[in-house]
C-alpha cells in the first residue's frame, strides 16, 4: 500500500503544514501495518523548489487566484504548462493521493485532475477555509476534505462542501517532547520569575499587539513577571518601549528544540488569536501540562474550555490583563488547569488518532486502528 502526499510546501520546511506532513507520514509508516508491511509514504512536490533551499518559492506579489470566467481557462492553462504524463507516472504507483494545501495555485490542478481520471482516490488538508472558488472545486472534486474544528466544519458545508465528504480530525502536538525549561530560565536569566509565553506571528489577529498593550497592567500587580515572545513578524517598537526591558525576553524565531524549551519553561501560555483554524501551539502547551489563555476565534474556544483547560479572553488589554493575573498569581488553579490540559491532549491530541482518521477516511483496514 503506498499513500503519496502532494503539496506545495516542502515537508522539510518551517511551519504547521510542513509538520503535518512529516509527523503523518512517520506515523503511518511507524503503527500501519498491512500483511506485515509498513505502508510506504512518497512526497510530491508541486511546485518547482528553489535550486539553494530545496524549499517552495512564494509567489510574487500581485498575485491573483483566477475565478469566475477564468476557472476554465487556468485549468486548460495549467494542463499545457505541466504535460500530463509527468504527473500520470507519479500518480500511476499510489493506491491514495492526499494533498495538503488549496487549489488557488493554477499548477496544482493536473495533479487532483489526474488522480481523478486515473480513479485514485485523492483528499484534500485544506491550509485554510478561503472563499475562493478553485478552492471550493478541489473540496467538491475530492473524496474526503479534512477539517480540524466544527467551526470549519460548518463553513465549508456553507460554501458548498457536502457534509458527508468532510472528516474531523484533530492534531498532536509537534514539537519535541524533551522540552528542558531548566536549560531556558538560565540562558534568558529569568531564574523562577513567573512566565508568560507567546508563540505565533506577531499581527492583530494573532492578539500580538492586544498583549503587549495588556502587559504594563500585569506588571502594576505582579511586578516579577516576565513576558517571552516568540514567532516571525515585527517586534513593535512603539509598544516594546513602553515596557521595562527586563519584563520582557524575546526569542526571535526560534528552532523547534528552542520552542520545545519555552512550553517547559513558562507558567502560562498566552495566544488571544482572533483568527485560528484550530491551534496547534494549545495542544502543545498542554503537552507541557501548561494553562493556556485563547482569545476570541471560535474554533480556538471550541478547543479551551473555559475554565477547565484553560481561559478565555478578548483583545481587550485590561480584560485580557486579567485573565493573565488570574492564572500567574493563583499557582493553584494555573496548576488544575494545566493537568486537565495535558489529559486532554493525552486522550484527545495523538499520533494514534490522527493516523486513525486518515486511515478511516482512504478506507484502509488495519488491525490496531
Amino acid at each position: 500500500m503506498k499513500v503519496a502526499i502532494a503539496s506545495c510546501i516542502h515537508p522539510a520546511a518551517i511551519g504547521g503544514l510542513a509538520a503535518y506532513q512529516r509527523e503523518l507520514a512517520a506515523g503511518l509508516q511507524s503503527f500501519c501495518r498491512i500483511n506485515g508491511q509498513p505502508i510506504s509514504v512518497q512526497h510530491l512536490q508541486m511546485n518547482q523548489p528553489d535550486s539553494r533551499s530545496g524549499l517552495q518559492q512564494d509567489r510574487p506579489a500581485g498575485h491573483r487566484t483566477p475565478s469566475g470566467p477564468l476557472m476554465r481557462f487556468a485549468g486548460s492553462l495549467s494542463r499545457a504548462m505541466h504535460p500530463q504524463q509527468s504527473w500520470r507516472s507519479a500518480i500511476n504507483s499510489v493506491d491514495r493521493l492526499h494533498f495538503v494545501g488549496t487549489g488557488r495555485d493554477i499548477t496544482r490542478h493536473p495533479l487532483w485532475h489526474e488522480s481523478r481520471e486515473m480513479e485514485v482516490p485523492f483528499t484534500v488538508w485544506p491550509a485554510n477555509s478561503d472563499d475562493e472558488s478553485f478552492d471550493v472545486r478541489l473540496y467538491q472534486e475530492a473524496q474526503g476534505v479534512f477539517c480540524q474544528s466544527d467551526h470549519e466544519r460548518e463553513h465549508l458545508i456553507s460554501r458548498g462542501v457536502a457534509a458527508d465528504k468532510l472528516i474531523r480530525c484533530s492534531l498532536p502536538p509537534m514539537c519535541p517532547a524533551n522540552g528542558n525549561g531548566t536549560r531556558l530560565r538560565s540562558k534568558l536569566e529569568i531564574g523562577m520569575r513567573p512566565s508568560v509565553l507567546f508563540v505565533g506571528r506577531r499581527d492583530a489577529g494573532k492578539g500580538y499587539p492586544a498583549l503587549l498593550e495588556a502587559w504594563p497592567f500585569v506588571m502594576r500587580q505582579c511586578p516579577d513577571a516576565v513576558l517571552l515572545l516568540a514567532g516571525p513578524g515585527d517586534a513593535d517598537a512603539d509598544r516594546l518601549i513602553k515596557i521595562s526591558s527586563e519584563s520582557v525576553r524575546d526569542l526571535g524565531c526560534p528552532s523547534e528544540q528552542e520552542k520545545a524549551d519555552a512550553y517547559a519553561a513558562c507558567d502560562v501560555f498566552c495566544l488571544p488569536s482572533a483568527n485560528e483554524s484550530f491551534g496547534i501551539v494549545y495542544v502543545e502547551a498542554w503537552s507541557y501540562g501548561k494553562p493556556v489563555i485563547c482569545g476570541t476565534a471560535p474554533a480556538s474556544r471550541e478547543l479551551v474550555e473555559q475554565g477547565v483547560t484553560g481561559v478565555w479572553a478578548d483583545q481587550q488589554p485590561q480584560q485580557l490583563a486579567h485573565a493573565l493575573l488570574r492564572l500567574l498569581m493563583f499557582p493553584d488553579q494555573r496548576h488544575r488547569l494545566g493537568l486537565a490540559g495535558l489529559r486532554h491532549q493525552l486522550l484527545n491530541f495523538t499520533t494514534s488518532h490522527m493516523v486513525g482518521c486518515h486511515l478511516k477516511a482512504w478506507q484502509i483496514a488495519v488491525p490496531q486502528f
